[in-house]
């Protein structure tokens, strides 16, 4: 066990308080003028003010090594510090874009479940199916916790706490679910096809518009993100407009400055005042600002839009706008006009951040596929013989491709990791969980385990040949699962085929020449996203 040097100098601090207390009692009784009297007065208050902290970190001194004690037996890596824990070793790993493979690292050689440290507090780290299985459906035994960081930039609300993923109260979770998932349904997806296939070649037409030349090098990443803002507002919000569809560049720089910012805020005290500062971070927090905005606007155009509806009983209408969806689904008694409005935009923001995890799948799979011939083959060959006649016909005719989709959902999950807070009398195995106590689970972890995966590292399509029958249940978690599955993965599996049907229907996509075998995900943040190998050129397919 190390002792920091901030240690040292904390307690060499407290020890000349004492002193100084200790003087000020022999120096006060034989003292002359007013005026000394004042200055050991004032060197007494430094003196106690100094007992006071060593009485504090005294306290907290003996709760750190109590926790320790508590927790001793079970596994886990060694503290690197005694007041500190894990926290600098996971810091330099998180600044070294390898976190995931420390966690991997520590569950391999320590056990499925194991416990780390951040300072004082102990947390939880997990890859046992079972116990994930708990996490996700046991309801009674964890909660979804409220520190997530997503939803707040520095107290300026982006999603909140009453949005359709954040909820706690399983009421009001349980109402929204059940109004909000029906428009996820794969009926209502088919339903949608024939609509859903036009918002992504006019989307793609338009981004490929930009693209004067085949050598002109693109950012997919950014590419793939302003589609899928276009596809949201054409065909989501039914506002094929400038207020969204027109405006997809703008909401798609929003939403990469919240997912570069937001997870940056669990830092240190003075690490995160510092980042208060930065211009971008300010501006970051007018963006949110401006994007809520256009959030109320858009609610206000849709509550004007129902009213009419209600009138005509235009019930096709209805069913096919989101924006409808989230209104109805946060009609709550007894809550304020303000709160339900508020309320509205944090499902609103919750959209717009969602769709972005398909972008960044979409973005992984090319970055993926590109570099090796054999797959891209295979998968052109699909996208070009393909029948969109209906959703049925696409995802017949999109075998192989599913494959390479879910593969890359294995190693490139747009969520990284799940947390929940332990309810009062959780037990983890043989041990009983503090009320409150974080758990985590981590998708990069589970999806590269060796113990639940052959070859876990490589890039193997084939494995998922019967689906995932024969995959551990738990394991593979890219949508989660539960009561808390995402809605949204038909939409998500859906647009994903339209937009590699319709790229390379018409263009084959190559690396810029020379970033041939270049391919790395940052790894850092919200979302996992290409950093190396997302530079392309599109090249038109000769007739």
């Amino acid at each position: 066990m190390s002792v920091s040097k901030k240690t040292v100098t904390a307690i060499a601090n407290y020890v000349i308080g004492i002193i100084v207390v200790l003087g000020i009692c022999a120096y006060l009784s034989g003292a002359k003028t007013t005026t000394l009297k004042w200055v050991l007065y004032q060197f007494g208050l430094i003196g106690l003010m100094g007992i006071l902290g060593l009485a504090a970190f005294l306290h907290n001194t003996v709760r750190t090594y109590t926790a320790h004690r508590k927790h001793d037996n079970y596994p886990g890596p060694v503290r690197e510090s005694f007041y500190a824990g894990n926290y600098y070793t996971m810091r330099r790993a998180q600044d070294q874009n390898k976190l995931f493979d420390l966690l991997l690292d520590w569950t391999v050689r320590h056990g499925s479940t194991i416990i780390f440290w951040r300072f004082e507090a102990p947390k939880w780290f997990t890859t046992d199916p079972n116990v994930i299985r708990s996490m996700l459906t046991e309801i009674t035994s964890f909660k979804k916790a409220r520190t997530i960081p997503n939803r707040t930039l520095f107290n300026q609300r982006i999603t909140g706490t009453s949005s359709f993923l954040t909820v706690q109260d399983g009421k009001i979770w349980a109402q929204k679910r059940k109004v909000m998932s029906a428009y996820f349904t794969k009926i209502h997806m088919s339903s949608m096809f024939d609509q859903s296939k036009d918002f992504i070649r006019r989307g793609l037409e338009k981004q490929l518009s930009e693209c004067t030349s085949p050598d002109q090098p693109v950012d997919i990443v950014e590419f793939y993100g302003e589609l899928f803002q276009f596809f949201l507002g054409a065909l989501g919000f039914d506002l094929d407009c400038e207020l969204v569809s027109g405006n997809a560049k703008f909401h798609n720089l929003c939403i990469q400055r919240i997912l570069k910012w937001v997870p940056l805020q669990l830092q240190t005290f003075f690490e995160t005042l510092k980042m208060k500062r930065n211009p971008e971070v300010q501006e970051t927090v007018e963006l949110v600002k401006t994007l809520r905005q256009i959030s109320m606007r858009i609610l206000d155009y849709k509550r004007e839009e129902l009213k009419s509806i209600k009138k005509k009983d235009d019930k096709e209408t209805f069913k096919d706008d989101i924006v409808h969806f989230v209104i109805k689904a946060n009609r709550f008694k007894g809550v304020s006009k303000s709160d339900t409005l508020e309320y509205e935009m944090d499902d609103m923001m919750t959209i717009f951040l969602v769709i972005d995890n398909m972008a960044k799948t979409l973005a992984s799979f090319f970055v993926e596929v590109i570099r090796h011939p054999d797959i891209y083959e295979k998968v052109a060959k699909e996208a070009r013989e393909a029948d969109l006649t209906t959703l049925k016909s696409m995802d017949t005719s999109l075998p192989y491709t599913e494959l390479v989709i879910l593969e890359c959902l294995r190693l490139h999950p747009t969520l990284m990791r799940g947390i929940r807070l332990a309810k009062k009398g959780t037990k983890l195995n043989d041990l009983e969980l503090k009320e409150n106590a974080l758990i985590f689970f981590g998708q990069l972890v589970l999806h590269k385990h060796p113990k639940y995966w052959d070859r876990p590292n490589e890039f193997l399509p084939e494995r998922f040949a019967n689906g995932t029958a024969g995959i551990e249940p738990f394991t593979y978690l890219p949508f989660v699962a539960g009561p808390r599955v995402c809605m949204g993965k038909h939409l998500a599996m859906l647009s994903m085929k339209l937009a590699i049907v319709e790229t390379l229907k018409n263009f084959d996509m190559k690396p810029v020449p020379g970033t041939e075998k270049e391919k790395d995900w940052d790894l850092r943040f919200t979302i996992v996203k290409p950093i190396k190998g997302h530079m392309v050129n599109f090249h038109p397919v000769k007739a």
